[in-house]
């Protein structure tokens, strides 16, 4: 911290500070001090200028003295002062001496008006004495131009008057340090070195009078300590914060422009997202048509099912009757008196049983125009999935800037998962095609057996007596036999078909009904890939203004940090400076009386304003005596 100490020069501060008359003191060393008594008229022009001039001499000796005197006057001694062209001269013992010479036409370096109204109107200072009602005083002190030497830019000046308390009420005195003195109030003003005065003052006043104005000049010079280290270095602060704040500032507009950059990748992506969400929403309305075309298929393939597996009872049925009959036959022919009525029996259910079969490859025709009804192409699927997954990617690294684009990405997500429930379903359809293939070869073997079986029963009918019946009838019960194995096997698997395809029908059901789901996310999607380019172009042109805005923030941080830079040393200059206006340039004072005189080491005014009194009643003039006779005098001897 720096303390640096500042000499503000008072000269008999504490007489001025109390109020008290100023007289004059020699310096302890040898040397000359100069009094300058200045008696003003009431309105502030000079009347006479006084100087007392003051002499250390320890040794006594011999004085030489300037100024443009018109007289002098030894003041300390009677001995005789000699004045010639404006020089002084004469004698002095030990001690100090003390000589006054008047001054004439001499330029006083304050030019002084004093000006006074009563109820608003200009008066002599004469007509106030005795007067009563609202005064106002206006005292101005300028500079005199005329007057040579420092004594106005480097001399303070206090003004005091008194105002009578019994006289004088509601007193208004800007600017003044007022005090009670007894019933009197004491006012005091202090006109700082370089400044001129402009005092007004305000009462009301009874049967006015008032003490002299006393107006007193002298070097101002109070030793005092200013600390003004706490300030430079709270300057010094602020000069960096001043730099930092302008870093931080480039660095604001550095990031603003990442931050553009990213404004607009949302901008282009926003143009993606959108063409996808159209995209999505398009492919949910196919696909809530292929699925709705899916659930009507796996219905008429359910129904199909569920009507192949009706006759599966008949065909079992008649597929035990016709071994049974065959088993019967074969016994039969091993009997030659074998009636003709069982053989009738046979034929009729051989009849029954190619009716039968007729209606169970009518059924598998049904189930395999169900299942090309219900296809599904899996490959555009896996593609909008794919295309879904590509636009959640692009789309997670701006979650934080809009919360808009959280909501598209779940519908995607919600999408996705629709569309591979129709990917397991399809998978699943693909598995019961299979196996109704598979079950359609077996019916094919199947009808063809029958029809061998068929055409026997008709050969065995118009050959029934001849050779070849019995091993006809073999034939027939072999075939019968490995057609009610295959029934068997047949029936067992149209129904575990008809109970597995329920559970996809009923599936096809639910993802038909949740369509409407699909296409209102779908729509949702498309609404809020709306919302994210309006947003996305929102933040696009918010971006110019906080471009614009960092801008502005940089040049002024800038400017602050160059314009605060050496703003401590500036300041502390600046205290000197403000300090030095208040002291003066502190220089010794010339000679107020002559410049032959050059320096002395003091100089002093005592200025004086007339006060305002009643003039003193005139004495009465004593009458003039009697002339008294000689007796008469000779008495008042012995009185």
């Amino acid at each position: 911290m720096t303390v640096k100490r500042r000499a503000i020069a008072l000269c008999a501060a504490a007489l001025l500070l109390a109020g008290m008359p100023l007289r004059a003191q020699a310096a302890e060393a040898a040397g000359k001090e100069e009094v300058v008594y200045i008696n003003l008229n009431p309105d502030g022009s000079p009347d006479t200028v006084d100087v007392v001039n003051i002499f250390d001499l320890p040794d006594g000796g011999q004085i030489e003295d300037w100024g443009a005197y018109s007289s002098v006057r030894n003041m300390t001694t009677t001995d005789p002062l000699t004045l010639a062209d404006g020089r002084v001269t004469g004698q002095a013992g030990p001690g100090r001496l003390y000589y006054e010479g008047r001054l004439e036409d001499a330029q006083l370096p304050w030019t002084i008006g004093v000006h006074y109204y009563l109820d608003g109107a200009e008066v002599d200072a004469a007509d106030l004495a005795g007067a009563s009602g609202a005064l106002r005083l206006h005292l101005t002190a300028e500079k005199n131009p005329a007057c040579a030497g420092r004594y106005f830019d480097d001399y303070a000046l206090q003004i005091s008057l008194t105002l009578d308390g019994d006289r004088a009420a509601a007193i208004d005195a800007p600017g003044a340090t007022q005090a009670n003195v007894g019933a009197d109030r004491q006012l005091t003003y202090t006109v700082l070195p370089g400044k001129g005065a402009d005092i007004t003052l305000s009462a009301q006043v009874t049967d006015f009078a008032m003490d002299a104005i006393a107006i007193n000049g002298l070097p101002l010079t109070l030793d005092v300590d200013v600390d003004d280290g706490e300030l430079v270095d709270k300057l010094a602060e602020l000069q960096q914060a001043a730099a930092d704040l302008d870093d931080g500032a480039a660095a604001l507009s550095g990031g603003v422009d990442q931050l553009e950059s990213g404004a607009g990748a949302v901008q282009d992506g926003s143009g993606t997202v959108g063409t996808g969400a159209a995209e999505v929403q398009y492919g949910a309305a196919a696909l809530a048509g292929g699925i709705q075309a899916l659930n009507d298929g796996a219905a008429a393939y359910q129904e199909s099912l569920t009507a192949l597996t009706g006759q599966s009872s008949a065909l079992t049925e008649g597929s035990a009757a016709l071994l049974a009959g065959l088993t019967q036959l074969q016994q039969t022919l091993a009997q030659p008196e074998a009636a003709m009525g069982q053989l009738t029996a046979l034929s009729e259910a051989s009849t029954a049983l190619s009716e039968a079969v007729g209606t169970l490859a009518e059924g598998v025709a049904a189930l395999q125009e169900g299942l090309g009804t219900a296809g599904v192409d899996t490959v555009a699927l896996q593609t909008l999935i794919d295309g879904n997954n590509a636009a959640i990617e692009a789309l997670t690294p701006y979650v934080a800037m809009m919360a808009d684009v959280q909501k598209v990405i779940d519908l995607l997500g919600q999408d996705n998962a629709a569309l591979s429930a129709v990917m397991s379903l399809a998978s699943g359809l693909d598995t019961v095609a299979a196996g109704a293939a598979q079950l359609q070869e077996g019916f094919n073997a199947f009808s063809a057996q029958a029809a061998t079986l068929s055409g026997g029963l008709g050969t065995m009918q118009e050959g029934l007596s001849g050779s070849g019946l019995t091993a006809a009838v073999d034939t027939l019960v072999e075939g019968a036999t490995q057609l009610d194995a295959g029934l068997a096997a047949y029936t067992a698997g149209a129904d575990l078909l008809d109970e597995g395809f329920g559970t996809i029908a009923q599936g096809a059901a639910d993802l038909a009904a949740g369509t409407g789901t699909v296409t209102a996310g779908a729509a949702s999607l498309q609404s809020g890939a709306s919302s994210l380019a309006t947003g996305a172009q929102s933040l696009s042109d918010g971006m110019d203004d906080l471009r614009s805005g960092t801008g502005a923030l940089a040049e002024g941080t800038a400017a602050l940090r160059e314009q605060t830079d050496g703003m401590d040393q500036k300041v502390a200059e600046g205290i000197d400076g403000m300090l030095a206006g208040l002291t003066g340039s502190g220089e010794k004072p010339v000679s107020f009386a002559s410049e032959k005189n050059g320096q002395v080491d003091a100089v002093q005014f005592v200025i004086r304003v007339p006060a305002i009194e009643k003039p003193a009643p005139a004495a009465e003039e004593p009458a003039p005596a009697e002339d008294a006779g000689f007796w008469q005098r000779l008495a008042d001897l012995f009185r």
